[in-house]
């Protein structure tokens, strides 16, 4: 072999192996490089400067954040004036309900959910109609819940008895009517927001008693008014009980 041959003689390739051997230790420096970068922030505070920068440069950040507390906000409602607002609402309710001597008519209930006012369809609605005719005590009934934010919620029932009339094809249509009339009422005559209200007409589909007798089928017949709690505002004792005048 002369000396021509050994210098054009082919080098010998790298293993494959070398390649990903490069990458891996490529990769390892940049991590040791992060990690000494974030060494250098002694302060919780340089960590929270360097991403405001950065979302700074980005165009992301025009102010300072601010973390409103989901504790802070609810903790005087859950433990404040709005249990003793509802509880003294409660009160008022009764102590109307007591001096117009509608304890037979109107009970004041309270619940899980909220204040419950059952009112029976003879003390405000004539038989098979919608208008309102004592305007009056509900009034003062609506009065006492200006007293207090919480959404209310008005429910219509019937008793089983079919309806059939020009104005009302059904006691669905009966029911939802008498809710809508009190709606109105506490909207337009006590200056309740609508956003608060709202009506429904259950029909004869939640019965209090059997439709058995007369005196059961006038209890079915009713107007609830349900002022509902807000988060956090639900009484600690039983899921419900029932609190009348005697």
């Amino acid at each position: 072999m002369n000396y021509e041959e050994e210098t054009t003689r082919p080098a010998v390739p790298a293993p494959p192996w070398i390649i990903t051997f490069a990458d891996l230790m490529g990769l390892l420096m940049a991590c040791f490089a992060l990690m000494l970068s974030f060494s250098t922030l002694s302060k919780p505070d340089d960590f929270s400067k360097a991403a405001g920068s950065l979302q700074g440069a980005l165009g992301v950040l025009h102010g300072e954040p601010v973390l409103i507390s989901p504790i802070e906000f609810y903790a005087p409602i859950a433990r404040g004036e709005g249990r003793e607002a509802m509880n003294q609402a409660r009160q008022e309710l009764l102590e109307i309900v007591e001096a117009a001597h509608q304890e037979d008519n109107i009970e004041v209930l309270q619940s899980s959910e909220g204040i419950i006012i059952r009112i029976r369809d003879q003390a405000v609605f004539g038989s098979g109609q919608a208008d309102i005719k004592s305007e009056a005590l509900l009034l003062k009934l609506g009065e006492v819940l200006t007293q207090v934010p919480n959404a209310i919620e008005i429910g219509g029932h019937s008793d089983n008895i079919p309806i059939h009339t020009a104005q009302f094809p059904n006691n669905h249509w009966l029911s939802n009517a008498r809710a809508m009339k009190v709606l109105d009422l506490f909207a337009d005559e006590v200056g309740i927001d609508r956003a608060r209200l709202s009506a429904i007409g259950y029909g004869e589909y939640h019965p209090l008693a059997p439709n058995d007798t007369p005196e059961n089928r006038a209890q079915n017949r009713r107007v609830e008014i349900k002022v509902r709690y807000k988060p956090g505002t639900e009484d600690s004792g039983p899921a419900q009980f029932r609190e009348m005048i005697q």
